[in-house]
């Protein structure tokens, strides 16, 4: 949203009949401007603040709502709430807005549900609250804009992690934040070694000896799961078989090669049995076998895999690693 779509903000903004049910009201054109460039540099998802978002007619680009969304003091939950101007109505815009925005809680917060309050009058924000998958959990006699009245409070609960997925990294940033600890500035991404609790406590124990340096994975397991390769400066969170953070770890040197091409240098930065190419080819290759059967491939000798050589920056308390203090 912008100054520049004051005027067709102001057109459903004014609608006396929209507004019965929401928490803002008409504004004068003054009001709406300062409204309009405040959003426009407002944060996204700043504890304890509204924010508002645009929905747009999708082939004019016109703004005909917006969607309001609400960050909780301790991230646990966030609110949502969507106007649209009434001529766009009937369109499935709203409906299409409010599962977008609910996805961008999910994705950039680590909100476990994502409410949305109505009232019990009317009846189409009850419908499209309940067709974007949330289900009433509250109801409740207030006082709005002067009036008695029930609202309904829906929710909808974050769903829940495919299996061998990795964590949103907005809600291990939360965790660690949690924990008292500060993550560097930079990008950001999630990683998981191993693809067992035994083989995964193993490999972070090797990293917490300092005997590990540099992890490796197969590039046609990445691709089949959407994994952007990692990049040398990102900062990693690197998780347990719980999905609880273990590690920060910084990537100094990223390269990909042959399976067959791997020296005995790098097997040995990787710090794996004796750290010998030897053992670092016959773990590999039975691990990159199980990989490319989950992935629908062949392992060969000119596999693709991704080498990634790493700095420890911190070594976190570990929930899911047996023995770890």
């Amino acid at each position: 949203m912008a100054a520049s779509d004051l005027q067709d903000f102001q057109r459903y903004r004014r609608d006396t009949e929209l507004a019965r049910f929401q928490g803002w009201s008409p504004q004068t054109d003054a009001e709406a401007l300062a409204f309009l460039q405040a959003v426009a540099t407002a944060p996204l998802f700043k504890p304890g603040e509204w924010i508002q978002l645009a929905i747009a007619e999708p082939h004019t680009l016109k703004l005909v709502g917006d969607i309001g969304l609400f960050l909780s003091l301790d991230g646990a939950c966030a609110e949502v709430g969507f106007t649209l101007a009434r001529p766009a109505q009937g369109a499935g815009l709203a409906t299409s807005a409010v599962q977008a925005a609910i996805g961008l809680v999910f994705a950039r917060t680590a909100a476990a549900q994502v409410i949305g309050v109505t009232d019990q009058r009317n009846a189409a924000s009850i419908r499209l609250l309940q067709r974007v998958g949330m289900h009433l959990t509250e109801s409740r006699d207030t006082v709005f804009k002067g009036e008695l009245c029930t609202e309904l409070v829906f929710a909808l609960e974050r769903p829940p992690q495919p299996a061998g997925a990795l964590p949103p990294v907005a809600l291990l940033l939360a965790k660690l934040r949690a924990m008292g600890v500060d993550v560097p500035a930079g990008p950001v991404r999630a990683d998981g070694y191993g693809d067992s609790p035994e083989l995964s406590a193993a490999l972070l124990a090797l990293i917490r000896e300092g005997r590990k340096r540099a992890g490796t994975s197969l590039l046609w397991a990445m691709e089949a799961e959407g994994e952007a390769l990692p990049q040398v400066g990102q900062i990693e969170i690197v998780v347990d078989h719980l999905n609880e953070p273990a590690l920060l770890t910084r990537i100094t040197r990223v390269e990909t090669v042959p399976f067959n091409q791997v020296t005995a240098e790098y097997a040995a930065i990787e710090g794996e049995g004796d750290g010998s190419l030897a053992y670092w080819r016959e773990a590999h290759w039975a691990f990159f076998s199980r990989e490319c059967q989950r992935a629908g491939r062949e392992p060969t000798a000119t596999m693709p895999v991704v080498c990634s050589v790493f700095e420890v920056l911190a070594a976190l308390p570990c929930k899911g690693e047996t023995g770890a203090s």
